[in-house]
C-alpha cells in the first residue's frame, strides 16, 4: 500500500485525465474504465463539474434512467426524465428555470417540444435548442450528458452508444459514462465510430487512499476489539456506497454508530457523524446527508468549545459538505452564510488554508450574482490567506484559481493601473511566472464565466 496516497491525490488524477481529454475536441463518446473500488470517485468528479465549483467549461448534465435492453423504452424514459427538468417544483427556492430567467442567463423562454417522437436523436436536438437559449455558449462549452454506470448486472449500453454515435452527435454535445474494468457493459467495437470515442483509465489506488485516511494516526489492532470492528465498518460503509442502495446503506451506517456508541468518546461519535454524511452525499442520498452534516456540525462545535482539538477537522469537513449541498439547491444566500463562518472560525483556528477556500468559494457565489465589487474584496482576502501557505501548495492549490478570478473580476470594474499592485504582489507570492502558472490547464477554465448546477 503506498504510504502517501490520499483520496484528494486520487481524486486529482482523476480530474487530470479528464483535462487531457477535454483539449481533444474529436471525441463524442468518453468511457471511465473502473474498477469497482474506483466508480466512485469518478462519479464523485462527474458529480462535482455539475456544481458551480466545477472547474471546466461544459455544462454536465446526468441521466438517472436505467437502460434494460430495450432502446425505444430506454429513450422515451430519457425524454420523460428531461421533461421533468421543466416542470415547475412546488417549492419555488428549487425552480431552476425561474432562477435562470432571473439571472439574465435565458437569453428567450424556452419550452420542451413535446410533440417530436421521443428517440434521442431529438431529444439532442432539444439540448441543442435548449442551449441556444443560453447566454456564454461558445463553441468550446459543450453539454455534456453523463449516463451512471448503475448496478453492474444491468442490461449492456454497448449496442446502444454505437447506434448513436452511427447516428450521428451535435458538435454542441458530448456523452460520457462509467464502466466496470472487470465486467464490461460498454464496449465499442464498431471501426466506423472508434475514432469518436475517448476510454479514460487513470491508475487509481483507492483502497490504499481509504486504507490511509482511516490509519491517520498510527498504531496497530487486532481484528475482535471495538476499535477494530469500528474500523472495519467504517470499510464496510464505504463499500456500500458503491452499490448506491439506500437501505443496504442505512444498514451498515445504523451498525457504525452502533460500534461508535459502544466507544464512548465524543470525538468518534462526531467522526462517525461525518463518515454518516460523506457517505449518503456519495449515493445522492442528500436529506440524510444534511441531517447528519448538520449533527455533526452541531456536536463538533461543542467539542471545539471545550477545547478539543478533534472538533476543528469534523467541523470544517462537515461545514464544506453542507455548503456543497445549498450550492447544489442553488441556495446561494445560505452558502455564501456557510463559507463565511468557515472562514472566520479557520481565522481563529489560524488555518491559512480554509481561511482561503472559505473567502475563495464566497467570492465566486458573490461574482455569480454579478457583485463583481464584493467578489472583488473578498477574493483579494482570500489570496492573501493563500499568502501564508507555502509557496510549493501556492503554486499547486486553489491559490491559483483564486488569483485568476480576482484579476478577471478585477478588470470588470478597475483599470490596469489599479490591478497593477495586485498583479505585482501575485508575482512576489508566486514567482515571476505567476501570469503563465495563471493560465495553466483548469485555471483559466476555474469561472472565466458563471457555471451554475442548471438542474439538479
Amino acid at each position: 500500500m503506498a504510504a502517501s496516497t490520499s483520496i484528494a491525490q486520487e481524486f486529482y488524477k482523476v480530474r487530470n485525465e479528464w483535462a487531457k481529454a477535454d483539449k481533444i475536441h474529436s471525441w463524442k463518446l468518453a468511457i471511465w474504465l473502473a474498477e469497482f473500488s474506483d466508480v466512485d470517485i469518478m462519479d464523485k468528479f462527474m458529480e462535482t463539474e455539475r456544481l458551480p465549483i466545477g472547474i471546466f467549461d461544459d455544462i454536465f448534465f446526468r441521466f438517472d434512467t436505467e437502460y434494460k435492453g430495450d432502446k425505444p423504452a430506454f429513450e422515451q424514459a430519457l425524454w420523460e426524465e428531461y421533461k421533468e427538468w421543466f416542470i415547475k417544483p412546488a417549492d419555488e427556492r428549487y425552480d431552476m428555470y425561474q432562477a435562470l430567467k432571473n439571472d439574465g442567463v435565458l437569453l428567450r423562454d424556452y419550452t420542451p417540444d413535446t410533440t417530436l417522437t421521443p428517440t434521442f436523436q431529438n431529444l439532442m436536438k432539444e439540448l441543442v435548442r435548449f442551449r441556444s437559449c443560453l447566454d456564454g455558449m461558445d463553441k468550446n462549452t459543450h453539454f455534456c450528458l453523463y449516463f451512471p454506470p448503475g448496478r453492474p448486472d444491468t442490461a449492456a449500453l454497448s449496442g446502444w452508444f454505437t447506434q448513436v454515435l452511427k447516428q450521428g452527435v451535435p458538435n454542441e454535445i458530448r456523452l460520457a459514462t462509467i464502466d466496470f474494468a472487470q465486467k464490461r457493459k460498454v464496449v465499442i467495437t464498431s471501426s466506423e465510430v472508434l475514432p469518436l470515442v475517448m476510454m479514460l483509465n487513470p491508475v487509481l489506488d483507492m483502497p490504499a487512499a481509504i486504507d490511509n485516511e482511516m490509519s491517520k494516526g498510527g498504531g496497530s489492532y487486532d481484528t475482535v476489539s471495538i476499535d477494530a470492528q469500528y474500523r472495519n465498518q467504517i470499510r464496510v460503509v464505504m463499500n456500500a456506497t458503491l452499490k448506491k442502495e439506500e437501505a443496504l446503506l442505512n444498514k451498515e451506517v445504523d451498525r457504525l454508530l452502533t460500534l461508535s456508541r459502544q466507544m464512548k468518546t465524543s470525538s468518534t461519535a462526531t467522526a462517525t457523524l461525518l463518515v454518516a454524511a460523506q457517505a449518503y452525499f456519495t449515493i445522492g442520498s442528500n436529506a440524510l446527508c444534511n441531517m447528519y452534516a448538520e449533527d455533526a456540525i452541531k456536536q463538533s462545535a461543542v467539542l471545539m468549545e471545550q477545547g478539543d482539538v478533534s472538533g476543528y477537522p469534523t467541523w470544517k469537513a462537515c461545514m464544506m459538505l453542507k455548503g456543497a449541498l445549498l450550492m447544489g439547491k442553488r441556495n446561494r444566500k445560505a452558502s455564501l452564510e456557510i463559507y463565511e463562518e468557515l472562514a472566520l472560525v479557520a481565522t481563529g483556528q489560524g488555518d491559512a488554508f480554509f481561511i482561503m477556500e472559505g473567502y475563495r468559494l464566497c467570492g465566486h457565489l458573490w461574482y455569480e450574482m454579478r457583485m463583481y465589487q464584493k467578489s472583488f474584496e473578498v477574493l483579494l482576502l482570500s489570496i492573501t490567506a493563500g499568502s501564508y501557505l507555502e509557496l510549493e501548495v501556492r503554486r499547486q492549490s486553489t491559490f491559483l484559481q483564486a488569483a485568476y478570478l480576482a484579476l478577471f473580476v478585477g478588470k470588470k470594474i478597475k483599470t490596469e493601473q489599479e490591478l497593477q499592485p495586485v498583479k505585482e504582489q501575485l508575482e512576489s507570492w508566486l514567482g515571476e511566472d505567476w501570469a503563465k502558472l495563471l493560465q495553466q490547464e483548469g485555471v483559466v477554465k476555474a469561472k472565466t464565466k458563471p457555471k451554475r448546477k442548471l438542474f439538479a
